[in-house]
């Protein structure tokens, strides 16, 4: 098995888009979920020839829902079941692949912008509002930043990409930041005047792409389709750091895993050359079903996490599991029945 990498794999981008891999003579598995990792769901549902499997990206919201209410035999999570969140009876989170959330733009002529979470917080907030504001300005020299109005850009749907985004600025900037599925700051909406929303990864890109001075919280998988610039955002240890894979790796490798296989981030902790906003995305499967279907599921995550990821996250903007990661999720599959 080619599991050395540690990584990605995808389970989501635009709303309501489905792929279906391959007719073959296998079981027929219907998921969907996370619009982050939908890239990689296309090119590893695509080549997959076991069983027939589709995933619709319709964000990490639905995708629990859905996969709580029978509708999805699996879900594509990047978000834990919360709290106040009805769980389903029986089931496990298997961690399927990584990878960093970008800060993308849209501001022609500036090919290098650096950003500090205080700044990007202060955006959201509304507390800034230009992009030659002076605190931009200060840390970006030799930038030439126009006096454009910034448009900020956020997920409408449940997305688990904002929960990994809010999750951050939680931790980077507290309050009145929470970690949550829905973008919200504050009571009520807490939506700055001007800011745009859309739905899935795709969506929000899309935004972006189509607004000069707009910047959003997207996968990279989305941002380079979209042909967007991404910023260098400061991390922990005061360096700021371009999104890659490497980068995004280094971060993630260095988190606290539980022995169920979650991985809790600790935004603040000091990882030098590290991008430190990124996220780990789960896949959520049956321990109870005892069906053919089950077995599909297990199979197919075992072939995803092992075999596909290996070989394309990397291509496709994610971090393929390795290392103890890996292991963990392949204990998680074998719970899958």
């Amino acid at each position: 098995m080619r599991n050395k990498l540690f990584g990605a794999l995808a389970i989501a981008a635009l709303a309501t888009t489905a792929f279906a891999g391959p007719a073959q003579a296998g079981e027929t598995v219907t998921a969907g979920g996370a619009s982050y990792t939908y890239a990689l769901q296309q090119v590893c549902t695509q080549a997959y020839t076991e069983h027939k499997v589709t995933y619709t990206s319709v964000g990490s919201t639905t995708g629990k829902t859905n996969f709580r209410n029978g509708t999805y035999d699996f879900g594509g999570s990047d978000s834990l079941y919360s709290a106040s969140e009805a769980k389903p009876k029986s089931f496990v989170y298997v961690p399927l692949l990584g990878g960093p959330v970008t800060i993308a733009y849209n501001l022609p002529g500036v090919t290098r912008l650096n950003l500090t979470p205080k700044i990007v917080g202060d955006i959201y907030q509304g507390k800034i509002t230009k992009w030659n504001d002076k605190a931009i300005v200060a840390i970006n020299k030799t930038a030439k930043l126009p006096d454009l109005t910034i448009t900020p850009a956020y997920r409408s749907d449940g997305s688990g990409t904002t929960y990994n985004f809010t999750n951050w600025m939680t931790q980077k900037y507290g309050s009145p930041f929470k970690a949550n599925d829905a973008f919200t700051v504050a009571a009520g909406s807490g939506l700055v005047k001007g800011s745009v929303g859309a739905r899935g990864n795709q969506g929000v890109a899309t935004s972006i792409a189509s607004t000069q001075g707009a910047m959003g919280y997207i996968d990279i998988a989305d941002a380079d389709k979209n042909k967007l610039t991404y910023a260098f955002v400061q991390n922990a240890a005061g360096q700021f750091i371009k999104p890659t894979i490497a980068n995004s790796k280094l971060f993630i490798e260095k988190q606290l895993l539980k022995a169920t296989g979650e991985v809790v981030f600790d935004y603040n902790k000091k990882v030098r050359g590290a991008y430190d906003l990124s996220l780990v995305s789960y896949g959520l499967a049956p321990t109870a079903n005892g069906t053919a279907k089950a077995s599909a599921i297990k199979a197919y995550f075992t072939y995803f996490v092992n075999e596909c990821a290996p070989k394309n996250a990397a291509s496709q903007g994610y971090v393929a599991l390795s290392g103890t990661i890996l292991k963990k999720a392949n204990e998680a599959i074998r719970k899958i029945k």
